[in-house]
């Protein structure tokens, strides 16, 4: 299970993997509110992962463990 971190920029919330060297623009989030955040989570490489969702929305930037999502 890698971990990611998360952090906010103008043009939208990307997501690094320390492992790989990897940064990629996060295409699409599950649940992406203030009282609900995670779930299945799609990077712009098409790679996706799922983040048991959160009662909130962690302070940006954050590092979380995530699972790879299947297909």
């Amino acid at each position: 299970m890698p971990n990611i971190m998360f952090r906010q920029q103008e043009d939208g919330l990307y997501g690094y993997i320390a492992k790989r060297d990897l940064e990629s623009r996060v295409s699409s989030i599950e649940f992406s509110s203030e009282e609900c955040w995670g779930g299945r989570i799609e990077l712009e490489t098409g790679e996706t992962y799922y983040l048991e969702p959160m009662d909130k929305m962690p302070r940006l930037p954050a590092t979380v463990r995530v699972k790879r999502a299947a297909e």
